[in-house]
C-alpha cells in the first residue's frame, strides 16, 4: 500500500510541467528558488522538504518550524477543499491521467469559491476521514528515502543545509 501511494505521487509529479520548469531554472538558468514540499516529495535543490526528527533547539528544527509555518496556510486550504470535495481525499484516489486530475482540482477550487460567495458552510471531515488522511500522509514520509543516493538528492541536501545555516544566522542576528 505505501509503495503504491508513493509511486502514484511520484508519477503525477514526474508528469507535471512544473517539475521540468523548476529543474530548468535551477540547472540552465542558475536561478535560486524553492518550492516548499512536504516530506512525501523527494528533496531536490529546487524543492525543499522538512527535516524529520530534527533535534530539539537545533538549526534543523528551526528550519523545519519555518518550513511548516510557511506551508500551514496551503495545508489548511487543502483540508477545506478535501472536506467540501471528498474526491480529493487521499484514500479516494482520482483514477485519471495527471492532466485530467489537474482539471478536476481546478474545478473543485472554482466551485469552492462559488460556494464561499454563497456563504455555504464547509462540511467537516469525519474522524474516520481524518484518521485515514493522517495515516496515508505518514506513509508518504518515507518517499525521500527512495533513491536517496541520487545526485539530485545530495545536491538538494547541500542546498537545504546552506538554507538552514542562512536562516539560523539571520535568527541569531535578529536576537542580538
Amino acid at each position: 500500500m505505501s509503495v503504491m501511494v508513493v509511486l502514484l505521487m511520484t508519477f503525477i509529479w514526474n508528469a507535471h510541467p512544473l517539475k521540468q520548469h523548476l529543474e530548468n531554472l535551477y540547472i540552465n538558468e542558475n536561478e535560486t528558488l524553492w518550492m516548499l514540499a512536504d516530506s512525501g516529495y523527494p528533496l531536490r535543490p529546487w524543492m525543499m522538504t522538512p527535516i524529520l526528527h530534527a533535534a530539539s533547539g537545533s538549526r534543523e528544527e528551526y528550519y523545519t518550524y519555518l518550513h511548516i509555518r510557511a506551508r500551514n496556510c496551503i495545508e489548511r486550504c487543502i483540508g477545506v477543499l478535501k472536506a467540501r470535495w471528498r474526491c480529493l481525499l487521499v484514500h479516494r484516489v482520482l483514477h485519471y491521467e495527471p492532466e485530467v486530475v489537474g482539471y478536476i482540482i481546478n474545478a473543485c477550487v472554482i466551485l469552492h469559491n462559488i460556494a464561499n460567495r454563497a456563504r455555504l458552510p464547509v462540511p467537516e471531515l469525519s474522524p474516520l476521514d481524518l484518521q485515514r488522511e493522517h495515516a496515508l500522509q505518514l506513509i508518504r514520509n518515507d518517499a525521500e528515502n527512495i533513491g536517496a543516493a541520487s545526485t539530485s538528492v545530495m545536491a538538494g541536501r547541500a542546498v537545504r543545509d546552506a538554507l538552514v545555516n542562512r536562516l539560523w544566522a539571520e535568527r541569531e542576528h535578529e536576537l542580538e
